[in-house]
């Protein structure tokens, strides 16, 4: 067995015993970790640990040991350092269930901050030339990467709703992000994003389907912005991939959050607020519930995240297609958001 190899599989092996450790464990810890059933968003029927972010981290930390490749070893190690804010206090938010969504929007900016810094590495460039005069200056580019980073890692956040879900879809993404890499010959990116698609899966395969752990904030946060960061390196790293690629691969979380800010401004609600109109709310109690009444009520739950990975696959797909026609993946991206405004509007 390789070095990649060894890594990859280690990710996912440490990841998994991890997940199933605080599972068999949560008697011990459950007043602290349990997610109780009957919050605005909860579909789940039983307290469940919602700590699944600390398995993926730690899988890793011990797999980032396993990396031979210098250049990989500081990608993971910039994703490993920089997701610190992300993770921790998302992690207190699940905890303590009174962290604000100001907080957790600041500590998912400050990874990307921190990223940044690390790295050197930032967008420079979208494809848009009004928008690439403004991000020639270095703290326009900046400021625009840390924007970028932190709506990715809320947008994989707010998609959390269903078993296996937003892990799923991470997953989607991540793998998505490194077969571009690896089809343009980036193999220190592409060994990257299988390495934490990896530890993701690991935890995935406790979560689904019978939602044995949640990712909880920490969890989501965290695996949001590591998927970020790659995204965001995929064109830094490789000016034949459009920077609308990385778009493309991560637009049905996108989509959802910026349809979600846009759908509650409207209502003049606070685009924070917690709410069951996401579009996988409105797939589960118009189309599964009904379609699928005879099925478990855990298994209804995770059949929502089934059909949600379509939404996730099809423009990771076309990306992967597409990767260096920015003319066509813009053309995908808004294909993608009316074709979610007309399945919304179709379910409501």
């Amino acid at each position: 067995m390789d070095a990649a190899t060894l890594a990859v599989a280690t990710s996912a092996i440490a990841s998994f015993l991890m997940a199933a450790l605080l599972v068999v464990t949560a008697g011990s810890h459950g007043r602290y970790t349990w997610d109780a059933p009957g919050a605005i968003q909860s579909f789940h029927l039983q307290p469940t640990p919602r700590v699944g972010g600390i398995g993926i981290y730690l899988a890793l930390l011990v797999a980032s040991t396993f990396v031979a490749s210098p250049d990989a070893q500081k990608i993971l190690t910039t994703i490993l350092m920089a997701g610190i804010p992300a993770l921790l206090v998302g992690l207190l938010e699940d905890l303590t269930k009174r962290v604000g969504v100001t907080a957790r929007l600041l500590a998912t900016m400050a990874s990307g901050c921190v990223a940044c810094w690390l790295s050197g590495v930032v967008l420079a460039e979208v494809s848009v030339r009004p928008i690439d005069l403004v991000l020639h200056y270095t703290p326009a580019a900046v400021l625009f990467t840390v924007f970028a980073v932190s709506g990715v890692a809320n947008a994989i956040n707010i998609i959390d709703g269903f078993h296996g879900l937003a892990s799923g879809t991470a997953v989607i993404c991540l793998l998505a992000v490194a077969t571009v890499a690896a089809t343009v010959g980036d193999a220190a990116l592409a060994l990257t994003g299988v390495i934490v698609a990896a530890a993701v899966t690991g935890f995935w395969l406790v979560n689904f389907p019978w939602g044995k752990l949640f990712l909880g904030d920490g969890g989501a946060y965290f695996a949001g912005f590591a998927l970020a960061w790659l995204a965001v390196l995929l064109p830094a790293r490789n000016h034949g991939v459009s920077p609308w690629a990385s778009m493309l691969i991560c637009a049905y979380p996108i989509i959802e959050v910026i349809y979600s800010i846009i759908r509650r401004r409207r209502g003049r609600q606070s685009p924070g607020r917690a709410d069951r109109r996401h579009l996988h709310s409105l797939v589960a109690t118009q189309f599964v519930h009904r379609r699928f009444s005879r099925l478990h009520p855990t298994l209804q739950n995770s059949t929502v995240s089934v059909i949600m990975w379509v939404f996730a696959s099809v423009p990771a797909l076309a990306a992967l297609a597409f990767y260096s026609h920015t003319d066509l993946l813009i053309i995908c991206v808004i294909t993608c958001a009316a074709a979610y405004h007309f399945i919304y509007r179709r379910m409501t």
